[in-house]
């Protein structure tokens, strides 16, 4: 019986994965695909092209540093390392969502891993929790907006004098649209490789990883086409900043996330590219760099919160349903 109940388990856990990395990459990519909207760098089909193939190799590539970012931290008797793994990542999503959708940036990160160490503490001795590497993950989400901060604004004295040098308009026009291409697709490189990058770690608890990583990658790459609506938004907002501004801010920004990365940490992507955006709006200290500051601290209290609270509430359900 307790075999069954795995092995069902491990499938809703697969298929959970599925669904949170098509979430994720409709999502997190907003930012990527609607500065190229709003630029109109490219055609629009392209836009989806670059941002698509950016997505997958991130995850399937760049994602490699990752996997031991949940399958690696949490340990123990293996059927509930399997429902708390699952119920962290469905209370994760459910909350990502929402929040994003009311307008509260939010991340994956903060809210799979409080959730995660909340069943931790309350599993009775049945799972185990590698406090260091959670402390390290929460202490990103506080050092990588504030280094993204200082880091976009020395890039973008660095592109200024690059682009000032330049006399002729046309090499100029060059410059900024190669810059925007390049923020455009090492934005969705990082979305792949870090923020699937943690639900691959989760999938690999079910499957290896030849198998999790081209479907996630597949998964999140066909989430970049359901974007559109909020890519349009953002992008006409990231814009405010100059096309200089805002690429300074996207690079800048993913620099600090691709170290991250390739660190193996999982931070808040959205929290450091407006860490990036604040930097670059610190030229005129305006309402808008005050209300981009209070979206952190909005996150930061609500994301863990709500999490923790519906995470526990699934919990509980999971465990009555299966009579554990």
């Amino acid at each position: 019986m307790i075999g069954m109940i795995g092995l069902f388990l491990n499938y809703a856990l697969f298929i959970a994965g599925i669904i949170s990395a098509y979430i994720i990459g409709s999502n997190n990519n907003a930012t990527s695909l609607g500065i190229l909207f709003a630029t109109n760098a490219i055609k629009r089909k392209y836009a989806y092209l670059i941002n698509m193939f950016s997505i997958f190799v991130g995850v399937t590539i760049g994602s490699l540093t990752m996997l031991h970012s949940v399958y690696g931290i949490i340990y123990g008797n293996n059927l509930y390392v399997i429902i708390s793994i699952f119920t962290a990542l469905l209370s994760s999503v459910i909350t990502f969502y929402y929040l994003n959708k009311a307008g509260i940036p939010s991340s994956l990160s903060q809210t799979f891993y409080p959730s995660i160490a909340i069943l931790t503490l309350i599993s009775h001795g049945l799972i185990s929790l590698d406090w260091v590497r959670f402390w390290i993950i929460v202490a990103s989400w506080v050092i990588s907006p504030l280094v993204a901060i200082g880091f976009s604004l020395f890039l973008y004295f660095i592109f200024s004098k690059i682009i000032s040098s330049e006399s002729k308009i046309l090499k100029q026009i060059q410059i900024y649209k190669r810059l925007i291409l390049f923020s455009s697709a090492f934005t969705s490189f990082v979305v792949g490789a870090n923020a699937i990058g943690i639900i691959v770690s989760a999938g690999l608890v079910t499957e290896p990883a030849y198998v999790v990583l081209p479907i996630y990658g597949l998964a999140s790459a066909l989430g970049v086409l359901s974007s559109q609506r909020i890519a349009i938004k953002v992008g006409f907002r990231i814009t405010k900043l100059g096309y200089l501004g805002a690429s300074s801010a996207i690079i800048g920004s993913n620099i600090i996330n691709e170290i991250f990365t390739l660190l193996g940490i999982p931070l808040s992507i959205t929290q450091t590219i407006m860490g990036g955006i604040i930097g670059l709006s610190f030229r005129s200290f305006t309402s808008d760099v005050r209300k981009q500051v209070k979206q952190i601290f909005r996150s930061w209290s609500s994301s863990p919160i709500l999490a923790i609270i519906l995470s526990l509430a699934i919990f509980g359900i999971i465990k009555s349903i299966l009579g554990l």
